[in-house]
């Protein structure tokens, strides 16, 4: 199992993820779909950390709190990232946070990643397809007055890339020592016990699922969970920059989660976004 299948598969779980957290979101707020997905994903973890019997490699303190660190500024992207999605359409929020691989890149070469020129050309038509997908023109004869209804998303999105950006850069660092699962697993139980302490402090109440919301957040979290052992499992087989890059394919699952499931029609302009997007990740993985 190679990276650039894993962040593949880290995109596919993302881009389910965040189209059922949109609707999970609409339902009972924001808040409350990231507690309740953050304590599914802490349940699934810690049965597979139980599994694979990894609990020793929590004795380095040093390693565990970088994990930490880089998992809430995780937490702090994914709750702009909902925001947005409550707020805006998904197949333009979405793709416009996955270009919180963009950073991840920038940060990676900064730091001395280099890459040959197919891999940089690869890497430039996904990010560029990316791009075309997330656009949605409106003709001047449209009803409604360009960026004014989708405003609010977009700026939560553009939050949202920032502090994904510079988290999946980070989380390197912490999968080397501690491998995937205990990573997230350690975001994901700091995420339980402080979010409850956090909402008190800003006297934001936390809605019941109930019985038709459980099935979405159980989806939600265990897939987004998934999605993050996938990346860091594979930061440990490839560089991040090309892990990344796979991984910031979640926004085009989304976009076509929305069109088979949320009725959406996407615009030409998409789907050579779609299309510049696949090309870009098959140069990537060429040898």
């Amino acid at each position: 199992m190679n990276g650039i299948f894993l962040g593949l598969l880290s995109a596919l779980s993302f881009g389910t993820a965040d189209f059922f957290a949109g609707r999970s979101s609409k339902k009972i707020g924001v808040f409350s779909t990231l507690f309740y997905m953050q304590l599914v994903g802490l349940l699934f973890l810690t049965a597979a950390v139980f599994w694979q019997g990894q609990w020793d490699a929590l004795l380095s303190l040093r390693h565990a709190a970088a994990a930490s660190l880089w998992m809430a500024v995780d937490l702090i992207g994914i709750l702009f990232l909902y925001q947005g999605l409550r707020t805006g359409s998904s197949a333009v929020v979405a793709p416009v946070a996955s270009s919180f691989s963009v950073v991840t890149v920038a940060l990676a070469f900064l730091s001395g990643e280099r890459l040959g020129t197919g891999t940089w050309l690869g890497i430039i038509m996904t990010l560029s397809g990316v791009i075309l997908a997330s656009m949605v023109w409106r003709s001047g004869r449209s009803k409604q007055r360009p960026g004014t209804a989708l405003a609010s998303g977009v700026l939560w999105a553009v939050l949202a890339s920032l502090f994904l950006g510079a988290a999946f850069f980070g989380l390197r660092f912490a999968q080397e020592a501690l491998g995937g699962l205990l990573t997230v697993w350690i975001g994901r139980l700091q995420a339980v016990i402080l979010l409850p302490f956090l909402y008190r402090l800003l006297k934001i109440r936390l809605t019941s699922p109930g019985r038709n919301g459980a099935g979405l957040v159980a989806i939600v979290g265990i897939l987004d969970a998934v999605a993050l052992v996938s990346y860091n499992t594979g930061l440990g087989l490839e560089d991040t920059s090309i892990v990344i890059t796979a991984t910031s394919l979640f926004a085009i699952v989304t976009l076509l989660w929305g069109v088979l499931a949320g009725g959406e029609k996407p615009a030409w302009n998409q789907w050579v976004g779609v299309g510049c997007t696949f090309a870009g990740i098959l140069i990537v993985s060429w040898p």
